[in-house]
């Protein structure tokens, strides 16, 4: 099996965030992004602030802040921002955070079919032959709810899209949370080599 970390972001959900204040010149000043700014866009409405590795995307609801190459040599950097972030503005009525990470799987020995064991018979007389499965798994993991989401490429390949998500209106369980971020991509990891590995 190759499994290869694809994307990755967190999103930090607020009452208000306030994207007037998220200039490149705030960032930078506050030390949450380092690197040169190589696009920025800032209106009352959202601000979007990029650098060669990393989007930082602010409007009223919520903070994306994504990996755009070398995903998991930066998942730390990450983290940082956006704790860094949040310890920058602790008054922001914060409501929830989520880690996403999308991955590639590579395998010949299982497939989706397989994982998920539907009726085969019955889904090729439903459908056709070649058709593909998806799916979703929900569950808890350390006070995040956990969703899987599955899909079958045409190349073979399968994707898996983790959504771990934390509600709280409290700056410091989130600020934990976001310490987390480690465990949570070794745990999507571990689930996928024990799918889909023998």
């Amino acid at each position: 099996m190759e499994l290869s970390l694809d994307s990755a972001n967190i999103v930090i959900l607020a009452k208000n965030h306030n994207p007037t204040i998220v200039s490149k010149e705030w960032l930078t000043q506050k030390e949450i992004l380092t690197g040169e700014i190589v696009n920025f866009v800032h209106t009352p409405a959202f601000s979007v602030t990029e650098t060669d590795i990393f989007t930082f995307i602010v409007d009223p609801e919520r903070l994306q802040i994504s990996i755009k190459e070398n995903i998991s040599e930066n998942i730390e950097i990450l983290s940082k921002i956006a704790k860094a972030y949040i310890t920058k503005l602790p008054e922001t009525p914060y409501t929830a955070i989520g880690f996403n990470y999308l991955y590639n799987i590579t395998t010949e020995r299982k497939s989706l079919k397989n994982i998920l064991s539907p009726n085969d018979e019955k889904f090729k007389k439903l459908f056709s032959e070649d058709y593909q499965l998806g799916g979703s798994i929900r569950f808890k993991f350390e006070n995040f709810l956990v969703i899987i989401n599955f899909r079958s490429e045409n190349d073979g390949k399968i994707v898996a899209d983790f959504n771990f998500n934390f509600n709280s209106e409290d700056v410091g369980k989130i600020i934990e949370k976001i310490e987390t971020n480690a465990t949570i991509k070794r745990k999507s990891e571990e689930i996928l080599e024990e799918l889909f590995n023998d």
